[in-house]
């Protein structure tokens, strides 16, 4: 009997530890009726450049929804301007001369809000100049005879950026200043179409300017050069020729990477494709033409491009010929 009331102790123990030990599942489930506290510790921890950083000491509330962020400028009324599930807020594109004031409020998951917090103050003014943009690509194109040398960048995280600078030289070590000064743009990419030739090496380089007049450091010179596009010699365009093992093409003038790209019909559905590099300039070269297969009686596509800096997008393209198997 000893024995099993000591064993029926222990189950009973084993129970209340289990019981104690739950928790709510969903917490998000919970209602206490009431609203949450009023939030603390308010403070601002950055003001410059536009941009104003607050954060604040998290609430406890088991149904706390999140924060609500309120906003006014000299006498005005405060509006609120955002919610945030976080501690932190960054308020960003804003002038610099102002001081902008900030309240917030708790809220739970019924939409009941707290009273305010305490309230403080921030003047964004224009303090540093802006980060040199990253991410800094080029790619020169020869495309259906029309030339340009398109760049492409990061935006930079400052959200006070007024435009970036371009500008171009012909050495890698040129000095980014009005002589070589080029355009300026708010975008993150850029079209060159001024005054290009052939087989010359351009240089580029780009800076940040924001709304108050700073201007950040210089990129890393990125180059490229326009090639021609290849000749293509064989099969002619609107042809029908019997079964062939090889293209032939016509090499530009410096040495290159070349892709032959088959496609099955002017615009897309690429059907076979060989990319090779060549020393041959200027010359007839062949490139053997391995396909899994050809129908007879229909119009296949081709043309040949070349690379340069770029992996993905070729510099010169070919004009598109099509040719038809004979039965």
């Amino acid at each position: 009997m000893a024995v099993r009331r000591i064993f029926k102790f222990l189950l009973f123990q084993m129970f209340i530890i289990s019981v104690g030990c739950e928790r709510p599942t969903d917490l998000r489930s919970y209602d206490d009726g009431i609203p949450p506290a009023v939030p603390t510790g308010l403070s601002v921890y950055y003001e410059a450049d536009g941009e104003v950083g607050i954060e604040w000491r998290r609430n406890i509330e088991a149904d706390l929804k999140g924060y609500n962020i309120y906003r006014k400028i000299g006498g005005a009324d405060y509006l609120k301007i955002d919610s945030t599930s976080r501690n932190y807020y960054f308020d960003d594109s804003l002038e610099y001369n102002i001081t902008y004031y900030y309240k917030i409020t708790a809220a739970d998951i019924r939409g009941r809000e707290s009273n305010y917090s305490n309230e403080v103050s921030a003047s964004p003014v224009n303090k540093y100049a802006p980060q040199i943009p990253r991410g800094l690509i080029i790619n020169a194109r020869n495309w259906e005879s029309q030339l340009s040398i398109n760049l492409k960048w990061n935006f930079n995280n400052e959200s006070d950026i007024a435009a970036y600078q371009i500008y171009r030289g012909l050495e890698p070590d040129f000095t980014a200043d009005s002589l070589t000064f080029l355009a300026a743009t708010i975008n993150n990419s850029f079209s060159d179409t001024s005054d290009l030739s052939f087989y010359t090496m351009y240089y580029f380089k780009l800076r940040a300017v924001d709304k108050g007049g700073l201007v950040g450091g210089t990129t890393t010179a990125v180059g490229d050069q326009i090639l021609e596009a290849p000749e293509l010699i064989f099969p002619q365009n609107n042809t029908s020729v019997n079964y062939f093992k090889d293209f032939r093409i016509k090499t530009i003038n410096i040495p290159a990477e070349y892709e032959i790209i088959v496609q099955t019909n002017f615009f897309y559905g690429i059907f076979w494709r060989k990319r090779f590099l060549t020393d041959v300039i200027n010359d007839t070269i062949n490139v053997a033409f391995t396909p899994p297969y050809l129908e007879a009686n229909r119009e296949y596509y081709w043309r040949a491009v070349t690379y340069t800096v770029s992996d993905e997008m070729p510099n010169s393209v070919s004009r598109l010929f099509n040719f038809t198997v004979k039965p």
